[in-house]
């Protein structure tokens, strides 16, 4: 299944993702008539544009009434009204949630009463929960970016004027490479760092794989440069090889409640994963091998974290390859209902497993165990 990589070097914006998604070739006619459905009047439209004479898609927007503030309820109301999939109805709620969050964090207050004076129009609306039915549609199954722009400057909101980049935007951008530039104006908004908070698997120096097409989305701005996101679609048919940091430390100084508490914080964290081997340790302890895997990009975060949580005096840290293949969520019908499950493909044989979780839920509604439910839905 294809990979999505992003190319950033005048930022992004939510309008500029989906238009750049209509370029690689999605059509928008499908997420008209679904917010139609929802009784959400909108034109959403992708037009022919250029920028210093480079051709690329330009998204239009026109909702015939004004729209009012909304409050988070409001907004995921409309979003499980829409027809699409349970994955993109979940995406797009989940990112409105956590917009709201960062909104609540920034002015004080509880995530109830943020009024949603950017994103309550119909136009982030169409923004957000387009790019998660766009990656769907195109069967995206990971997305990477580059590097992001740091920009500075001044925008006017609903609550004066506000250094760039806004509030909400540097919190969303947290945790994320950044390089500087003399660039004064919004290359970021909101609701693009948002997308790149909820979307992308991992920022990389560039793509990697078989170039398929790229896809260009323009934005609004005069820049000194074309003012576009540029979408490369890579081809993803077998397994993927990927950079990992692996970090090794021995342990027999912690209590195995300890150890159980290290393994929360350093996943919470963004850690691929976290082994405990027991063993021996020297002058005959008990003790184990805590491994712990992250992407290049996390080294110096997690090691610092591993270094504090476990109080070791020494990491061994080593850079290896790990093969992934190609993989994407799907939904399993079964006779009590949906599953969301993990799909993938192994020499021309796809296969579909139901996420636990999922199965722990079917589990409790059903009476039946997760076991049961495994051996009755082909999961010996």
């Amino acid at each position: 299944m294809p990979e999505l990589h992003l190319d950033c070097p005048a930022g992004i914006a939510g309008d500029m993702f989906l238009a750049a998604m209509a370029d690689l070739g999605v059509d928008l006619a499908p997420l008209r008539a679904a917010f139609a459905k929802a009784e959400v009047d909108v034109e959403i439209t992708a037009l022919d544009a250029q920028d210093k004479g480079i051709r690329g898609k330009r998204l239009e927007i026109l909702a015939p009434h004004a729209q009012p503030m909304r409050h988070l309820a409001e907004l995921t109301a409309i979003v499980r009204a829409l027809p699409f999939s349970e994955r993109v109805r979940e995406r797009s709620e989940d990112a409105l949630i956590r917009l709201a969050e960062v909104e609540a964090g920034v002015h004080g207050c509880a995530v109830a009463d943020v009024h949603f004076h950017e994103v309550g129009a119909v136009d982030t609306l169409v923004d957000v929960v387009g790019g998660f039915w766009a990656l769907e549609t195109l069967g995206i199954r990971r997305v990477t970016c580059s590097r992001l722009p740091w920009f500075s400057g001044t925008v006017r909101c609903a609550h004066g004027l506000m250094p760039l980049p806004a509030p909400a935007t540097t919190v969303l951008l947290q945790g994320k490479p950044v390089y500087p530039t003399q660039f004064e104006g919004e290359l970021i908004t909101p609701t693009g760092a948002l997308l790149l908070d909820r979307m992308v698997d991992e920022f990389t120096s560039g793509p990697a794989g078989h170039l398929e097409r790229t896809g260009l989305g323009l934005g609004t701005m005069e820049l000194p440069t074309v003012n576009g996101l540029r979408l490369l679609l890579l081809a993803g048919d077998g397994p993927g090889l990927e950079r990992i940091m692996v970090l090794e430390t021995n342990v027999d100084h912690l209590t195995g409640e300890e150890i159980g508490g290290v393994f929360g914080v350093l996943l919470d964290a963004g850690a691929l994963d976290v082994l405990f081997l027991p063993g021996v340790m020297k002058k005959n302890r008990p003790g184990g091998l805590l491994q712990v895997l992250c992407k290049p990009e996390d080294l110096a975060r997690i090691r610092d974290l591993t270094f504090a949580q476990t109080m070791t005096l020494g990491l061994r840290m080593t850079e290896t390859t790990r093969a992934v293949l190609p993989r994407a969520a799907s939904v399993r019908a079964t006779p009590w209902g949906e599953v969301n499950a993990k799909e993938t493909e192994i020499e021309g044989q796809r296969y579909a497993r139901p996420e636990f979780e999922a199965l722990q839920a079917l589990a409790k509604r059903t009476g039946r165990s997760v076991a049961q439910l495994r051996y009755l839905l082909g999961e010996e």
